[in-house]
C-alpha cells in the first residue's frame, strides 16, 4: 500500500485494532527507537497479544493407562482449572490382561476434564517398537502446538517409560518438557521443578485414580500413598501439596 505525501497510516491502522489507540504514542516511540516502520511494530504488538490470549495446551505422555494420573494428576486438575487444554496419550491399555482398562481410562479422563487417545503398543515391548513410537510422537507434534509436554523422568527404570521419554525428547523440540515421577520406578530422581497444589486438586487426582479398579492390587495404589507423595513435595516447596518434576527442557520465551 502506498500512502500519499503528507498522510499517515494511523486511521487505517486504527480500523484494524482500535484497542491499540491508547498505546499509539508508545508504539511510535518504539518504532523510532528501533528504526522500524510503525506498521511492523503494530503488527508485532497484535501478534503478541494474540499469542498471550491463545489457550495454553499441554500434552501428557502416559506409557500405560493410569501413569498420567499417578505422575501428574494434581497438576492436570490445576491446569484444567486455570483454562489449559490438556490431552493425554495412553500408549498401551494392556487389554490382553485388563480388558476394562480402556473404559477405566475413559472414566478417569472425563473426571479430569481432558481429552485422550489410546494407542495399541504392546506393553513391555516398547524398545522393539521404538521407531513406531517416535513416528507417532513426531506426527502428533506436527499437528498441534503444545506449550508443555509431560513424560516420565529420564531415570524411570521401566523399559516402556524410558522409550517414551527418549523419543519425546526427539519429537518435541519446540516446547517445555517436564518429567513426572513414579516413585516405585525411580531408584534415583532429580526433581527441580515443583507445582503447588491445593486440596481440591488432590481430591480430583484421587477421584480419577479411583476409576482404575483393575490396578488396585498394586501396593502403591492407595490414597494414603498418593497423599504422602504430594505432601512431601509440598513440604519441599513450603506449600500445602505439590507435584515434583524433572526439568528436561524449558523454553523460556513461553515464560518471559
Amino acid at each position: 500500500m502506498v500512502w500519499k505525501k503528507g498522510q499517515k497510516p494511523e486511521q487505517y491502522l486504527f480500523t484494524i485494532t482500535e484497542e491499540f489507540a491508547t498505546d499509539w504514542k508508545i508504539l511510535k516511540q518504539r518504532a523510532k527507537k528501533n528504526n522500524q516502520n510503525i506498521s511492523e511494530v503494530l503488527r508485532d504488538s497484535v501478534n503478541s497479544k494474540n499469542e498471550y490470549s491463545r489457550k495454553k495446551k499441554a500434552l501428557v505422555l502416559s506409557p500405560h493407562t493410569d501413569d498420567a494420573e499417578l505422575g501428574c494428576g494434581g497438576t492436570i486438575a490445576k491446569m484444567i482449572e486455570e483454562g489449559w487444554e490438556v490431552h493425554i496419550i495412553y500408549f498401551s491399555a494392556v487389554a490382553e490382561r485388563y480388558p476394562n482398562l480402556v473404559e477405566e481410562a475413559a472414566k478417569s479422563s472425563k473426571i479430569m476434564g481432558v481429552t485422550h487417545e489410546i494407542l495399541d503398543f504392546y506393553t513391555r515391548f516398547f524398545p522393539r517398537d521404538r521407531q513406531d513410537i517416535l513416528q507417532a510422537l513426531y506426527d502428533h507434534s506436527k499437528s498441534i502446538q503444545y506449550d508443555v509436554v509431560f513424560t516420565p523422568t529420564t531415570t524411570d527404570i521401566h523399559q516402556d517409560h524410558g522409550v517414551v521419554t527418549e523419543e519425546a525428547k526427539r519429537a518435541f523440540r519446540n516446547c517445555t518438557l517436564l518429567g513426572y515421577e513414579l516413585p516405585w520406578n525411580n531408584l534415583t530422581v532429580s526433581l527441580n521443578c515443583f507445582i503447588p497444589l491445593k486440596e481440591r486438586h488432590i481430591k480430583k487426582k484421587i477421584l480419577a485414580l479411583d476409576c482404575y479398579d483393575s490396578q488396585k492390587h498394586n501396593p502403591y495404589f492407595n490414597e494414603k500413598f498418593f497423599r504422602s507423595v504430594v505432601k512431601m513435595r509440598g513440604i519441599q516447596l513450603a506449600s500445602d501439596f505439590a507435584e515434583g518434576f524433572e526439568t528436561i527442557k524449558v523454553r523460556l520465551d513461553q515464560i518471559i
